[in-house]
């Protein structure tokens, strides 16, 4: 993976890093799980290799968090694909997520074109209507599992919300955070998901993702850098929070130059002759999941296919 640069020094960019972290803790005696996640450079690392504006900093850097918050029970190898397709200006995003906190995804649309004439852009305009899909690999097992519910909530908290009752009967509150400064930058993200153990008491939990829906701006908090256990004990402090475990969150992924070049190595001997003789050089190939661009020349092809006849 190629990473864009940023402005920040090696100093700052080790800070912002050590604080991006998902955090994993119960309330109400082990009845309510949660998951809290600080993502500030995670956003930052991923607009600027997506080359993102504001619109699809927000729609992206939404589904990221998300992404993180839903994969924070997976165990090992397994990793999660959260899918939105809808009609919407949007069209949807593809985002993966892994037990090791690692996130990587792209818009299917970007940049997110507008109508012109439409007077005000309401992002549940823009979401539109379609398909929220959450695909399962497990470690271990060759076959995913998929499961997909109607998405017209207008917000896609709401619409995670709506698959976990419907597609796993669990009840669930999520929130996702991205303030934005009058830049049009995003200064901060944060993710806050709750979900119901089996036995939970209907008062417990309407209690809890009541509060959880009234809570003020948890991004807010990520930008200022406040430290999560004072965080969830402030906000949650009668039901007694309990810490389990934090791991590191990063804008990862594992594409590579030499996995490209086993690509174009594949690739059937007319189209290796088509490229060799129209170019263009350098062969740029770009990772979806990144944008990460790895630039092949003329000779270094030409010894790579070469070497495939051989």
């Amino acid at each position: 993976m190629l990473k864009a640069p940023l402005p920040d020094s090696a100093k700052t960019l080790w800070k912002k890093r050590s604080s991006d972290r998902l955090h994993l803790f119960t309330l109400a005696n082990d009845f309510v799980r949660g998951a809290y996640v600080q993502a500030n450079l995670v956003v930052e690392e991923m607009t600027a290799n997506h080359k993102l504006g504001p619109f699809e900093t927000y729609f992206l850097g939404q589904a990221y968090i998300a992404a993180l918050v839903m994969a924070s029970s997976l165990k090992g190898e397994s990793r999660l694909n959260l899918k939105l397709s809808t009609n919407g200006p949007l069209g949807g995003f593809s985002v993966d997520a892994n037990a090791f906190g690692e996130v990587r995804g792209y818009l299917f649309e970007n940049p997110i074109k507008v109508p012109s004439e439409w007077s005000k852009a309401r992002f549940e305009d823009i979401l539109g209507q379609g398909t929220l899909s959450v695909t399962m690999t497990q470690e271990g097992k060759r076959i995913p599992m998929t499961g997909s519910v109607i998405f017209d909530q207008g917000s896609l908290a709401q619409g995670i919300a709506h698959y976990y009752d419907q597609s796993e009967q669990t009840a669930t509150a999520i929130d996702l955070s991205l303030p934005f400064g009058r830049d049009g930058k995003a200064e901060g993200a944060a993710g806050l998901l709750l979900q119901a153990m089996p036995g939970c008491p209907d008062h417990v939990w309407n209690t809890l993702a009541q509060r959880l829906g009234q809570l003020p701006s948890i991004g807010e908090n990520a930008v200022q850098n406040h430290d999560p256990e004072a965080l969830l004990q402030f906000w949650f402090g009668d039901a007694e929070p309990k810490m389990l475990d934090h791991r590191v969150v990063e804008f990862f992924c594992p594409c590579s130059k030499e996995k490209f070049q086993m690509f174009l190595a594949g690739l059937p001997d007319d189209e290796q002759k088509d490229i060799l003789l129209n170019g263009p050089f350098p062969l740029e190939t770009v990772c979806s999941n990144c944008a990460s661009a790895y630039q092949f020349s003329r000779e270094e092809l030409a010894v790579l296919f070469s070497s495939k006849k051989s």
